[in-house]
Order: structure tokens, then C-alpha cells, then sequence
């Protein structure tokens, strides 16, 4: 199974990606530990030679129906202490993996002003073979099976915002159709502007499976750089548990997220962008 860019997918030659992440959240592995996290280290140590702890992400679903459970809203309560979340990193640390015992993503990230993005297609031929590896290695430890309940695609970008400028100068800009009915006849335009919109995602019969979840804020990088930070996220249940059910919400996932983006944002800013079609 290839995954082939659509033809009719918005391109961006210049896109102000700074992380992408693809995964897949499933069912907890009973008897994952820290110990046999550093086993499946070694199947990925060629490529990925760095190790990395972090605190786990907690699990998130997509839920539906009357009152819905806000993503996060989860009270876990444990004894023993929990398996960390390790990063396999490779040398320029511009891609990782991510295992956790409900977890397993893949990262590429800009460090700095010469990474460029590797696109889609070939981050997901990553992905699909490190899940193979780990689920193999899973089997050789006497664990799993791996059992998904949920897929997420998450697209990061950082608009940076001109020196002497500020986000009220370049909102028309970024978000052109969106903002022109925000100025107030007495007031004029908000001085700065943050939004979290939630999409209801559907499969074939028209029944919900996910959601499409962007937010827009204005933030500050380490260098000290005003940006506005817009992140795209598709998440929800694959239409089969395993791993063609896993790419197909991926896939679908992406082109939410790319075409939403390009709805969004203004025909200005796709120019700097480079946009192809």
C-alpha cells in the first residue's frame, strides 16, 4: 500500500511548517516497561542513535453524542510508577520516534533555517516501517498485540510577525476572508487575534469519527521572535484496528489539515508561501 500525494492537494513550495507528527494511540500494552523500551531501542539505534525521556502524553479521544468529553478531561490514578515516553532521535535531531506504552508517532521538526521538510509521503513510509519494527519487536518480547483505537496528524507553523509590526498589521494577511468583519466601526481591528475551531470529521456513511482542530495564537520563540503559531491537528478512530485502517485516517488526516490550512489562511500570504496549486 504507497500513499501517492493527492493531485488536487494544496502545495506550498515554502510552507511555514516548523513540526509535523503522525501516530497512532492504542490499547495499553500490559508488562511495557522501561527495561523492554530500551530493547526496541536497539532495532532503531542505526538510524535513531539518541534517547530522550519525557513525561507521557495522556490518552485523548474523540468522543460524540449529547455531552461530549473535552479532549484531556481524564483522571488517571496509578501505584506504580509510569513508563516513560522516550524519543529515538536521529543525529541532526530533525526526526524522531516516540514510544510510550499507548503510543507510537513519528516527529520532523526544523531545528534550524536549512531543514527542510521531507513531506508527507516519505514521513509516513517512516512511520509504517518503524510501527512494523516495533510491533515486531513487541512479539519477540511476548507482548501486545497492538490494538489502535486513534490516529492524529499535526501540522505546526510559526508565522513570524515583521520587526515594528504587530499581528493587527498582518491578521488581513494571514487570515484574509476571516478577519475583515472583525473591525469595529469605533475601534478598528483587534490589536491581536486567537481562535480554536473544532470540525466534526465523518467516514463514508456520514457518521463521526474525528475531529479537525486548529488554533491560532500569538507567541514568542526562544530567539525572542513575535510569531503567530498555527497548528492543524486531524485525530480520531481508524474505520479498522490495524495498520491499513491506521494510513487511511492518516491520509484522509492529512489532507484535512492541508486543505483547511490553505481555506483559512490569505491568498497574500500563499504567495510568500510559494502555493503551487
Amino acid at each position: 500500500m504507497t500513499s501517492t500525494r493527492p493531485a488536487d492537494l494544496p502545495e506550498f513550495g515554502a510552507p511555514p511548517l516548523t513540526e509535523v507528527a503522525i501516530g497512532v494511540q492504542f490499547d495499553v500494552i500490559p508488562g511495557l516497561s522501561t527495561p523492554h523500551v530500551g530493547l526496541i531501542w536497539q532495532h532503531f539505534r542505526k538510524a535513531f542513535p539518541l534517547v530522550e525521556e519525557q513525561v507521557p502524553l495522556q490518552p485523548v479521544f474523540e468522543t460524540f453524542g449529547p455531552n461530549p468529553m473535552p479532549p484531556g478531561m481524564g483522571l488517571q490514578f496509578s501505584i506504580t510508577p509510569e513508563t516513560p515516553r522516550v524519543f529515538f532521535v536521529n543525529e541532526a535531531r530533525t526526526e524522531l520516534l516516540q514510544v510510550q506504552k499507548d503510543r507510537f508517532l513519528h516527529n520532523w521538526r526544523k531545528i534550524q533555517q536549512g531543514d527542510n521538510y521531507p513531506r508527507f509521503e516519505r514521513m509516513l513510509e517512516t512511520f509504517r516501517a518503524g510501527f512494523a519494527t516495533f510491533s515486531n519487536a513487541l512479539s519477540s518480547e511476548g507482548l501486545g498485540p497492538i490494538i489502535p483505537n486513534h490516529c492524529e496528524v499535526t501540522y505546526i507553523n510559526q508565522v513570524v510577525i515583521p520587526s515594528g509590526s504587530n499581528l493587527s498589521d498582518l491578521e488581513g494577511d494571514l487570515f484574509g476572508q476571516l478577519t475583515g468583519s472583525l473591525a469595529l466601526e469605533d475601534l478598528g481591528r483587534p490589536e491581536d487575534l486567537r481562535f480554536l475551531l473544532r470540525y466534526v470529521m465523518k467516514d463514508n456513511e456520514g457518521r463521526p469519527v474525528g475531529r479537525l482542530i486548529v488554533s491560532a495564537e500569538p507567541a514568542r520563540r526562544a530567539d525572542g521572535q513575535t510569531i503567530v503559531q498555527l497548528t492543524l491537528t486531524a485525530r480520531g478512530r481508524p474505520a479498522t484496528p490495524d495498520e491499513r485502517g491506521i494510513v487511511d485516517f492518516l491520509n484522509k488526516g492529512r489532507g484535512s489539515v492541508v486543505r483547511a490550512f490553505a481555506h483559512l489562511t490569505g491568498p497574500k500570504m500563499h504567495k510568500l508561501w510559494e502555493r503551487k496549486q
